[in-house]
Protein backbone atom coordinates (compact mmCIF):
# COMPACT_ATOMS: atom_id res chain seq x y z
CA UNK A 1 0.00 0.00 0.00
CA UNK A 2 3.12 2.52 1.03
CA UNK A 3 4.23 1.90 -2.68
CA UNK A 4 0.67 2.54 -4.40
CA UNK A 5 1.16 6.25 -2.37
CA UNK A 6 4.27 6.81 -3.31
CA UNK A 7 3.31 6.13 -6.74
CA UNK A 8 0.18 8.04 -6.79
CA UNK A 9 2.53 11.12 -4.97
CA UNK A 10 4.72 11.58 -8.16
CA UNK A 11 2.53 11.04 -10.43
CA UNK A 12 0.90 13.86 -9.54
CA UNK A 13 3.83 15.92 -8.74
CA UNK A 14 4.98 15.22 -12.23
CA UNK A 15 1.19 15.64 -13.79
CA UNK A 16 0.72 19.78 -14.96
CA UNK A 17 -0.97 21.58 -12.46
CA UNK A 18 -3.19 24.54 -12.42
CA UNK A 19 -1.79 27.65 -12.79
CA UNK A 20 -2.86 30.57 -10.03
CA UNK A 21 -5.28 32.53 -11.83
CA UNK A 22 -5.12 35.25 -8.97
CA UNK A 23 -2.53 36.90 -11.05
CA UNK A 24 -2.09 38.52 -14.83
CA UNK A 25 0.18 35.58 -15.16
CA UNK A 26 -1.34 33.16 -13.70
CA UNK A 27 -4.44 33.90 -16.05
CA UNK A 28 -2.34 33.97 -19.26
CA UNK A 29 -0.05 30.75 -18.12
CA UNK A 30 -3.24 28.66 -17.64
CA UNK A 31 -4.54 29.94 -21.19
CA UNK A 32 -1.25 28.70 -22.62
CA UNK A 33 -2.39 25.29 -20.69
CA UNK A 34 -5.63 25.24 -22.26
CA UNK A 35 -4.31 25.49 -26.17
CA UNK A 36 -1.94 22.79 -25.29
CA UNK A 37 1.03 23.70 -23.63
CA UNK A 38 4.14 26.44 -23.93
CA UNK A 39 6.44 23.27 -25.69
CA UNK A 40 3.40 23.09 -28.13
CA UNK A 41 3.06 26.31 -28.99
CA UNK A 42 6.71 26.94 -28.85
CA UNK A 43 6.65 23.66 -31.03
CA UNK A 44 4.90 25.76 -33.84
CA UNK A 45 8.04 26.90 -36.18
CA UNK A 46 5.90 27.37 -39.56
CA UNK A 47 2.48 27.38 -41.13
CA UNK A 48 0.41 27.49 -44.39
CA UNK A 49 -2.63 29.06 -44.03
CA UNK A 50 -5.50 29.79 -46.52
CA UNK A 51 -8.06 32.11 -45.78
CA UNK A 52 -10.96 33.74 -46.93
CA UNK A 53 -12.87 36.92 -45.84
CA UNK A 54 -14.51 40.10 -46.54
CA UNK A 55 -13.87 43.65 -45.12
CA UNK A 56 -16.29 46.94 -44.94
CA UNK A 57 -15.74 50.33 -46.16
CA UNK A 58 -16.54 51.67 -42.90
CA UNK A 59 -15.21 54.23 -44.11
CA UNK A 60 -17.11 55.51 -46.95
CA UNK A 61 -20.13 53.70 -47.36
CA UNK A 62 -23.96 55.00 -48.35
CA UNK A 63 -24.33 55.71 -44.87
CA UNK A 64 -22.77 55.79 -41.01
CA UNK A 65 -24.04 53.15 -39.80
CA UNK A 66 -24.06 50.92 -42.92
CA UNK A 67 -24.84 48.11 -44.63
CA UNK A 68 -21.37 48.77 -45.83
CA UNK A 69 -20.09 48.76 -48.68
CA UNK A 70 -18.02 45.13 -48.94
CA UNK A 71 -14.86 43.98 -50.28
CA UNK A 72 -14.11 40.33 -50.46
CA UNK A 73 -10.44 39.04 -49.93
CA UNK A 74 -8.62 35.78 -49.74
CA UNK A 75 -5.29 34.86 -48.68
CA UNK A 76 -2.55 32.45 -48.44
CA UNK A 77 0.03 32.98 -46.30
CA UNK A 78 3.54 31.39 -45.56
CA UNK A 79 4.23 32.51 -42.03
CA UNK A 80 7.49 31.58 -40.34
CA UNK A 81 6.40 31.58 -36.45
CA UNK A 82 10.16 30.61 -35.51
CA UNK A 83 11.73 33.22 -37.15
CA UNK A 84 9.10 36.10 -36.87
CA UNK A 85 8.21 36.34 -41.01
CA UNK A 86 5.22 36.65 -42.92
CA UNK A 87 4.72 36.04 -46.65
CA UNK A 88 1.31 37.20 -47.45
CA UNK A 89 -0.57 36.27 -51.15
CA UNK A 90 -3.42 38.59 -51.29
CA UNK A 91 -6.40 39.11 -53.64
CA UNK A 92 -9.55 40.75 -53.50
CA UNK A 93 -12.51 41.45 -55.74
CA UNK A 94 -15.05 44.25 -55.20
CA UNK A 95 -17.17 47.20 -57.06
CA UNK A 96 -13.92 48.98 -58.38
CA UNK A 97 -12.35 45.25 -58.94
CA UNK A 98 -14.99 42.93 -60.42
CA UNK A 99 -12.37 39.91 -61.14
CA UNK A 100 -10.18 38.53 -58.45
CA UNK A 101 -6.81 41.08 -58.63
CA UNK A 102 -3.42 40.98 -57.51
CA UNK A 103 -2.59 37.27 -58.14
CA UNK A 104 0.85 36.94 -58.45
CA UNK A 105 2.09 39.64 -56.22
CA UNK A 106 2.88 38.84 -52.36
CA UNK A 107 3.83 41.07 -49.16
CA UNK A 108 7.05 40.40 -46.97
CA UNK A 109 7.58 41.61 -43.72
CA UNK A 110 10.27 40.63 -41.27
CA UNK A 111 11.69 42.20 -37.92
CA UNK A 112 12.28 45.40 -39.27
CA UNK A 113 10.90 45.92 -42.97
CA UNK A 114 8.57 45.15 -45.18
CA UNK A 115 8.15 44.57 -48.98
CA UNK A 116 5.75 43.93 -51.94
CA UNK A 117 6.87 41.59 -54.41
CA UNK A 118 5.70 40.92 -57.99
CA UNK A 119 7.62 38.43 -60.10
CA UNK A 120 11.21 39.02 -59.93
CA UNK A 121 10.41 42.58 -58.40
CA UNK A 122 10.66 44.13 -55.80
CA UNK A 123 9.83 47.48 -53.81
CA UNK A 124 9.49 48.74 -50.30
CA UNK A 125 5.83 48.68 -48.41
CA UNK A 126 5.00 51.57 -46.44
CA UNK A 127 4.63 51.33 -42.58
CA UNK A 128 1.45 50.14 -42.79
CA UNK A 129 2.28 47.11 -44.54
CA UNK A 130 4.83 47.01 -41.94
CA UNK A 131 2.55 47.21 -38.83
CA UNK A 132 -0.22 44.83 -40.23
CA UNK A 133 2.49 42.23 -41.00
CA UNK A 134 4.12 42.65 -37.26
CA UNK A 135 0.83 42.65 -36.14
CA UNK A 136 -0.28 39.15 -37.84
CA UNK A 137 2.86 37.58 -36.72
CA UNK A 138 3.49 38.21 -33.17
CA UNK A 139 -0.37 38.32 -31.63
CA UNK A 140 -1.70 36.02 -34.27
CA UNK A 141 -2.76 33.26 -31.79
CA UNK A 142 -0.11 30.88 -31.45
CA UNK A 143 2.28 34.22 -30.55
CA UNK A 144 -0.15 36.05 -28.73
CA UNK A 145 -0.18 34.37 -25.24
CA UNK A 146 3.95 34.23 -25.79
CA UNK A 147 3.87 37.58 -26.50
CA UNK A 148 1.66 38.58 -23.16
CA UNK A 149 3.48 36.72 -20.73
CA UNK A 150 7.07 38.35 -21.92
CA UNK A 151 5.45 41.64 -21.94
CA UNK A 152 7.28 43.62 -18.85
CA UNK A 153 4.23 45.60 -18.08
CA UNK A 154 1.10 42.58 -17.94
CA UNK A 155 -1.23 43.51 -15.60
CA UNK A 156 -4.89 42.52 -14.91
CA UNK A 157 -7.95 44.61 -15.36
CA UNK A 158 -11.32 44.07 -13.91
CA UNK A 159 -13.42 41.22 -15.85
CA UNK A 160 -15.73 42.40 -18.40
CA UNK A 161 -19.01 40.44 -20.01
CA UNK A 162 -18.66 39.38 -23.72
CA UNK A 163 -21.19 37.72 -25.45
CA UNK A 164 -22.72 36.52 -21.50
CA UNK A 165 -20.38 35.03 -20.45
CA UNK A 166 -17.75 36.99 -17.85
CA UNK A 167 -14.15 36.76 -19.05
CA UNK A 168 -10.96 37.47 -17.32
CA UNK A 169 -8.58 40.52 -18.99
CA UNK A 170 -5.33 40.73 -19.42
CA UNK A 171 -3.44 44.28 -20.55
CA UNK A 172 0.18 44.51 -21.97
CA UNK A 173 2.09 47.03 -24.40
CA UNK A 174 2.62 45.97 -27.60
CA UNK A 175 4.80 48.25 -29.81
CA UNK A 176 2.64 51.63 -30.21
CA UNK A 177 -0.44 50.22 -28.57
CA UNK A 178 -2.13 48.66 -25.82
CA UNK A 179 -3.65 45.38 -25.78
CA UNK A 180 -6.28 44.03 -23.72
CA UNK A 181 -6.98 40.13 -24.19
CA UNK A 182 -10.33 38.57 -23.09
CA UNK A 183 -10.22 34.77 -21.84
CA UNK A 184 -12.66 33.00 -21.16
CA UNK A 185 -12.88 31.18 -17.33
CA UNK A 186 -14.77 28.33 -18.47
CA UNK A 187 -12.16 26.73 -20.12
CA UNK A 188 -9.23 29.67 -20.29
CA UNK A 189 -9.36 29.66 -24.15
CA UNK A 190 -8.70 33.32 -25.46
CA UNK A 191 -12.28 34.97 -26.52
CA UNK A 192 -10.95 38.61 -27.99
CA UNK A 193 -7.98 40.78 -28.36
CA UNK A 194 -8.21 44.33 -28.10
CA UNK A 195 -6.02 46.94 -29.95
CA UNK A 196 -6.10 50.52 -28.41
CA UNK A 197 -3.80 52.84 -31.06
CA UNK A 198 -3.35 55.80 -33.27
CA UNK A 199 -6.26 55.36 -36.01
CA UNK A 200 -4.18 54.92 -39.00
CA UNK A 201 -6.84 57.18 -41.18
CA UNK A 202 -5.46 60.08 -38.97
CA UNK A 203 -9.27 61.76 -37.53
CA UNK A 204 -10.35 59.77 -35.14
CA UNK A 205 -7.51 60.36 -32.06
CA UNK A 206 -6.96 56.68 -30.17
CA UNK A 207 -9.19 54.01 -31.58
CA UNK A 208 -9.69 50.27 -30.36
CA UNK A 209 -9.67 47.22 -32.71
CA UNK A 210 -11.12 44.10 -31.67
CA UNK A 211 -10.39 40.80 -32.61
CA UNK A 212 -12.90 38.11 -31.75
CA UNK A 213 -12.18 34.28 -31.82
CA UNK A 214 -14.31 31.38 -32.61
CA UNK A 215 -15.10 28.33 -34.25
CA UNK A 216 -11.64 26.34 -32.29
CA UNK A 217 -10.36 23.61 -33.42
CA UNK A 218 -7.53 21.35 -32.83
CA UNK A 219 -4.11 21.41 -34.51
CA UNK A 220 -1.49 18.69 -35.20
CA UNK A 221 0.73 18.95 -32.01
CA UNK A 222 -2.19 19.27 -30.27
CA UNK A 223 -2.35 23.24 -30.19
CA UNK A 224 -6.67 24.56 -30.26
CA UNK A 225 -6.56 27.22 -33.13
CA UNK A 226 -9.55 29.56 -33.86
CA UNK A 227 -10.55 28.81 -37.51
CA UNK A 228 -13.05 32.29 -37.46
CA UNK A 229 -11.73 36.02 -36.57
CA UNK A 230 -14.81 38.58 -36.30
CA UNK A 231 -13.16 42.10 -36.81
CA UNK A 232 -15.01 44.95 -35.34
CA UNK A 233 -13.18 49.28 -35.53
CA UNK A 234 -14.37 51.25 -31.89
CA UNK A 235 -17.50 49.12 -31.62
CA UNK A 236 -18.60 48.50 -35.56
CA UNK A 237 -18.28 45.57 -37.58
CA UNK A 238 -15.43 45.67 -39.89
CA UNK A 239 -15.10 42.55 -41.59
CA UNK A 240 -13.99 38.55 -40.96
CA UNK A 241 -11.95 35.70 -41.94
CA UNK A 242 -12.69 31.90 -42.17
CA UNK A 243 -9.40 29.85 -42.41
CA UNK A 244 -9.96 27.24 -44.55
CA UNK A 245 -6.64 25.27 -44.66
CA UNK A 246 -4.60 25.34 -41.96
CA UNK A 247 -1.05 23.22 -42.15
CA UNK A 248 1.53 23.17 -38.97
CA UNK A 249 5.20 22.33 -40.09
CA UNK A 250 5.51 22.65 -43.26
CA UNK A 251 8.71 22.64 -45.02
CA UNK A 252 9.54 26.13 -45.82
CA UNK A 253 12.87 27.45 -47.60
CA UNK A 254 14.16 31.08 -46.78
CA UNK A 255 14.64 32.41 -49.71
CA UNK A 256 11.02 33.18 -50.24
CA UNK A 257 11.10 35.11 -47.24
CA UNK A 258 14.04 36.88 -47.92
CA UNK A 259 13.76 40.81 -48.89
CA UNK A 260 16.63 42.10 -50.50
CA UNK A 261 19.39 44.35 -48.95
CA UNK A 262 18.62 47.60 -50.66
CA UNK A 263 15.05 47.31 -50.49
CA UNK A 264 15.51 47.33 -46.85
CA UNK A 265 17.50 50.26 -47.07
CA UNK A 266 14.73 51.96 -49.01
CA UNK A 267 12.01 50.98 -46.68
CA UNK A 268 14.32 52.39 -43.62
CA UNK A 269 15.00 55.80 -45.63
CA UNK A 270 11.33 56.19 -46.75
CA UNK A 271 9.67 59.47 -45.26
CA UNK A 272 6.28 58.47 -43.47
CA UNK A 273 3.33 58.14 -45.78
CA UNK A 274 -0.35 57.88 -45.31
CA UNK A 275 -3.46 59.98 -45.03
CA UNK A 276 -1.73 61.66 -42.09
CA UNK A 277 1.16 63.28 -43.74
CA UNK A 278 -0.72 64.69 -46.46
CA UNK A 279 0.27 68.41 -47.57
CA UNK A 280 -1.84 70.73 -49.35
CA UNK A 281 -0.25 71.97 -53.29
CA UNK A 282 -0.92 76.03 -53.45
CA UNK A 283 0.98 75.36 -56.85
CA UNK A 284 -1.73 73.64 -57.86
CA UNK A 285 -4.71 76.14 -57.13
CA UNK A 286 -6.73 76.83 -60.32
CA UNK A 287 -9.78 79.76 -60.36
CA UNK A 288 -13.07 78.38 -61.29
CA UNK A 289 -14.56 81.59 -61.95
CA UNK A 290 -13.95 85.34 -60.30
CA UNK A 291 -13.84 84.83 -56.70
CA UNK A 292 -13.64 80.68 -56.99
CA UNK A 293 -10.68 79.02 -56.09
CA UNK A 294 -10.07 75.27 -56.39
CA UNK A 295 -6.97 73.53 -54.44
CA UNK A 296 -7.04 69.95 -56.35
CA UNK A 297 -5.03 67.49 -54.30
CA UNK A 298 -6.56 63.49 -53.09
CA UNK A 299 -9.13 65.53 -51.92
CA UNK A 300 -10.12 68.73 -53.39
CA UNK A 301 -10.75 71.83 -50.98
CA UNK A 302 -12.52 74.97 -52.76
CA UNK A 303 -12.24 78.90 -51.52
CA UNK A 304 -15.32 81.37 -52.13
CA UNK A 305 -14.39 84.71 -51.70
CA UNK A 306 -17.51 86.95 -50.46
CA UNK A 307 -18.38 90.43 -49.56
CA UNK A 308 -17.79 89.36 -45.65
CA UNK A 309 -15.44 86.74 -45.49
CA UNK A 310 -14.29 83.15 -47.38
CA UNK A 311 -15.88 80.37 -47.31
CA UNK A 312 -14.38 77.40 -47.47
CA UNK A 313 -15.78 73.55 -49.13
CA UNK A 314 -14.76 70.92 -47.87
CA UNK A 315 -12.64 69.96 -44.82
CA UNK A 316 -10.71 66.74 -45.58
CA UNK A 317 -8.53 64.51 -44.57
CA UNK A 318 -7.92 65.93 -40.62
CA UNK A 319 -6.96 68.36 -38.19
CA UNK A 320 -3.63 68.86 -39.82
CA UNK A 321 -4.32 69.45 -43.12
CA UNK A 322 -7.05 72.49 -42.14
CA UNK A 323 -4.40 73.79 -40.60
CA UNK A 324 -2.30 73.95 -43.91
CA UNK A 325 -5.68 75.52 -45.42
CA UNK A 326 -6.45 78.02 -43.15
CA UNK A 327 -2.74 79.21 -43.84
CA UNK A 328 -2.95 79.14 -47.06
CA UNK A 329 -6.62 81.31 -46.65
CA UNK A 330 -4.28 83.89 -44.95
CA UNK A 331 -2.01 84.05 -47.13
CA UNK A 332 -4.01 84.24 -50.45
CA UNK A 333 -6.64 87.07 -48.34
CA UNK A 334 -4.69 88.86 -46.07
CA UNK A 335 -6.88 90.40 -43.47
CA UNK A 336 -9.70 88.51 -44.86
CA UNK A 337 -11.73 86.09 -41.91
CA UNK A 338 -12.63 82.89 -42.83
CA UNK A 339 -16.72 83.22 -42.56
CA UNK A 340 -17.62 79.36 -42.95
CA UNK A 341 -16.78 76.11 -43.86
CA UNK A 342 -18.86 73.43 -45.38
CA UNK A 343 -18.77 69.63 -45.42
CA UNK A 344 -20.97 67.67 -48.29
CA UNK A 345 -20.64 64.09 -47.09
CA UNK A 346 -20.37 61.43 -44.60
CA UNK A 347 -17.45 60.00 -45.92
CA UNK A 348 -14.38 60.07 -43.58
CA UNK A 349 -11.97 61.92 -46.21
CA UNK A 350 -14.54 64.92 -46.62
CA UNK A 351 -14.88 65.46 -42.78
CA UNK A 352 -11.65 64.60 -41.18
CA UNK A 353 -10.78 68.14 -40.51
CA UNK A 354 -13.22 69.54 -38.88
CA UNK A 355 -11.87 69.98 -35.72
CA UNK A 356 -9.65 72.47 -36.59
CA UNK A 357 -13.02 74.85 -37.68
CA UNK A 358 -14.68 73.57 -34.18
CA UNK A 359 -11.23 74.80 -32.59
CA UNK A 360 -11.14 78.25 -34.30
CA UNK A 361 -14.88 78.96 -33.62
CA UNK A 362 -15.44 78.83 -37.52
CA UNK A 363 -19.25 77.86 -38.16
CA UNK A 364 -19.72 74.81 -40.05
CA UNK A 365 -22.61 73.72 -42.64
CA UNK A 366 -23.23 70.15 -43.20
CA UNK A 367 -26.18 68.15 -43.70
CA UNK A 368 -28.69 67.47 -41.24
CA UNK A 369 -28.35 63.49 -41.72
CA UNK A 370 -24.78 63.68 -40.71
CA UNK A 371 -25.13 65.44 -37.53
CA UNK A 372 -24.25 61.53 -35.30
CA UNK A 373 -20.90 60.82 -36.85
CA UNK A 374 -19.87 64.67 -37.07
CA UNK A 375 -20.34 65.02 -33.22
CA UNK A 376 -18.62 62.25 -32.85
CA UNK A 377 -15.30 63.32 -34.49
CA UNK A 378 -15.53 65.67 -31.98
CA UNK A 379 -16.35 63.71 -28.91
CA UNK A 380 -13.31 61.64 -30.50
CA UNK A 381 -10.58 60.52 -27.73
CA UNK A 382 -7.42 62.89 -28.85
CA UNK A 383 -5.66 63.04 -25.49
CA UNK A 384 -2.51 60.83 -26.96
CA UNK A 385 -1.47 63.42 -29.56
CA UNK A 386 -3.97 66.36 -29.13
CA UNK A 387 -5.15 68.94 -31.81
CA UNK A 388 -6.33 71.80 -31.06
CA UNK A 389 -9.64 70.91 -30.20
CA UNK A 390 -8.24 69.10 -27.38
CA UNK A 391 -5.89 71.41 -26.04
CA UNK A 392 -8.70 74.25 -26.07
CA UNK A 393 -11.96 72.62 -26.14
CA UNK A 394 -15.02 74.81 -27.46
CA UNK A 395 -19.08 74.16 -28.75
CA UNK A 396 -19.01 73.54 -32.16
CA UNK A 397 -20.68 76.34 -34.58
CA UNK A 398 -23.16 73.95 -36.82
CA UNK A 399 -25.18 74.87 -39.29
CA UNK A 400 -27.53 71.65 -40.02
CA UNK A 401 -28.54 71.88 -43.79
CA UNK A 402 -32.03 70.24 -44.25
CA UNK A 403 -33.27 72.46 -47.21
CA UNK A 404 -32.35 75.33 -49.62
CA UNK A 405 -29.92 77.52 -47.69
CA UNK A 406 -28.11 80.63 -48.75
CA UNK A 407 -24.91 81.37 -47.85
CA UNK A 408 -23.58 85.10 -48.99
CA UNK A 409 -24.26 87.57 -51.54
CA UNK A 410 -22.92 88.96 -54.63
CA UNK A 411 -21.54 87.33 -57.71
CA UNK A 412 -20.23 83.76 -55.08
CA UNK A 413 -23.87 83.94 -53.81
CA UNK A 414 -24.35 80.01 -52.78
CA UNK A 415 -27.12 77.97 -52.33
CA UNK A 416 -26.67 74.81 -50.54
CA UNK A 417 -29.29 71.88 -51.09
CA UNK A 418 -29.50 67.85 -49.76
CA UNK A 419 -29.02 65.50 -52.66
CA UNK A 420 -31.08 62.85 -50.88
CA UNK A 421 -30.02 60.75 -53.26
CA UNK A 422 -30.22 56.39 -52.57
CA UNK A 423 -26.13 56.80 -52.92
CA UNK A 424 -25.80 60.69 -52.05
CA UNK A 425 -28.75 60.84 -49.65
CA UNK A 426 -25.89 61.79 -46.96
CA UNK A 427 -24.49 64.51 -49.50
CA UNK A 428 -24.74 68.34 -50.31
CA UNK A 429 -24.60 70.40 -53.28
CA UNK A 430 -23.72 73.90 -53.68
CA UNK A 431 -25.04 76.09 -56.24
CA UNK A 432 -24.13 79.42 -57.46
CA UNK A 433 -26.60 80.66 -59.61
CA UNK A 434 -24.54 83.85 -61.02
CA UNK A 435 -22.66 81.52 -62.54
CA UNK A 436 -24.97 78.68 -63.59
CA UNK A 437 -22.11 76.48 -61.53
CA UNK A 438 -22.60 73.71 -59.86
CA UNK A 439 -20.57 71.56 -57.15
CA UNK A 440 -20.94 68.46 -55.97
CA UNK A 441 -19.64 65.81 -53.37
CA UNK A 442 -19.02 62.86 -54.57
CA UNK A 443 -21.23 62.08 -57.04
CA UNK A 444 -19.20 63.14 -59.95
CA UNK A 445 -15.70 61.11 -60.01
CA UNK A 446 -13.67 60.94 -63.35
CA UNK A 447 -11.89 57.78 -63.95
CA UNK A 448 -8.52 57.35 -65.37
CA UNK A 449 -9.02 55.60 -68.17
CA UNK A 450 -12.41 58.22 -69.32
CA UNK A 451 -15.68 58.08 -67.87
CA UNK A 452 -17.28 58.15 -64.45
CA UNK A 453 -17.45 55.80 -61.34
CA UNK A 454 -20.58 54.70 -60.59
CA UNK A 455 -22.80 56.13 -63.49
CA UNK A 456 -25.96 56.13 -60.65
CA UNK A 457 -24.35 58.70 -58.83
CA UNK A 458 -24.82 60.94 -61.56
CA UNK A 459 -28.27 60.40 -62.23
CA UNK A 460 -29.50 60.93 -58.68
CA UNK A 461 -27.21 63.96 -59.22
CA UNK A 462 -29.16 65.08 -62.27
CA UNK A 463 -32.30 64.11 -60.46
CA UNK A 464 -31.89 66.87 -57.53
CA UNK A 465 -30.86 69.24 -59.95
CA UNK A 466 -34.11 69.25 -61.84
CA UNK A 467 -35.80 68.94 -58.27
CA UNK A 468 -34.55 72.03 -57.42
CA UNK A 469 -35.37 73.95 -60.81
CA UNK A 470 -31.70 74.72 -61.66
CA UNK A 471 -30.13 75.94 -64.37
CA UNK A 472 -26.41 74.14 -64.45
CA UNK A 473 -23.80 74.98 -67.60
CA UNK A 474 -20.60 73.78 -65.47
CA UNK A 475 -19.71 71.37 -62.58
CA UNK A 476 -17.09 70.77 -60.51
CA UNK A 477 -16.45 68.36 -57.37
CA UNK A 478 -14.55 67.22 -54.22
CA UNK A 479 -12.52 65.03 -57.12
CA UNK A 480 -13.52 66.77 -60.13
CA UNK A 481 -12.00 69.57 -61.97
CA UNK A 482 -14.15 72.45 -63.58
CA UNK A 483 -16.19 70.67 -66.66
CA UNK A 484 -19.36 71.37 -68.75
CA UNK A 485 -22.52 69.93 -67.11
CA UNK A 486 -23.38 68.19 -71.11
CA UNK A 487 -20.62 65.71 -70.12
CA UNK A 488 -23.04 64.03 -66.81
CA UNK A 489 -25.72 64.33 -69.79
CA UNK A 490 -22.96 62.26 -71.45
CA UNK A 491 -22.30 59.95 -69.43
CA UNK A 492 -25.76 59.27 -68.40
CA UNK A 493 -26.71 58.05 -72.25
CA UNK A 494 -23.52 56.19 -72.39
CA UNK A 495 -24.01 53.81 -69.47
CA UNK A 496 -27.74 53.67 -70.11
CA UNK A 497 -26.71 52.37 -73.70
CA UNK A 498 -23.68 50.45 -72.60
CA UNK A 499 -25.70 48.23 -70.04
CA UNK A 500 -23.78 45.63 -67.39
CA UNK A 501 -22.09 47.04 -64.68
CA UNK A 502 -19.27 49.62 -65.66
CA UNK A 503 -17.15 50.84 -62.29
Amino acid sequence: MLELFVCLAAWIAAAPQPSNVDTARGVVTRSIEALGGEAALKGISTLQIEAIGHEYFVDQSERPEGPFVTRYVQTSEKRDVAGGRSRLQTQERFVLAPDWADAGSATLVDADAAAFQRGERYAPADKAAFDEGRERIDLAPERVLLTALTASDLASAPDVTVHGIRQRVVTFGWRESRARLLIDPGDFVPTALELRSADTFGIWGTVTRTTYYSLWTLLAGGVRYPLQFDREWNGVGSGATTIMKISVNPPFDAAPFTIPGDVKKAFAAAPPSGIPTLKLDPSKAVEVVPGIVQYPGNWNVEFVQQPDGIVIIEAPVGSHYSVQVLDEAARRYPGVKVKAAITTSDAWPHLGGVREYAARGIPVYALDLNRPILERLLQADYRAKPDALATHPRAAKFTWVSGKTTIGTGDTRMELYPVRGENGEWMLMAYFPAHKLLYSSDEIQPLRGGGFFMPELLVELRGAVHREHLDVDRIFGFHASPRPWSDIEAAIAKASAGGGIQP
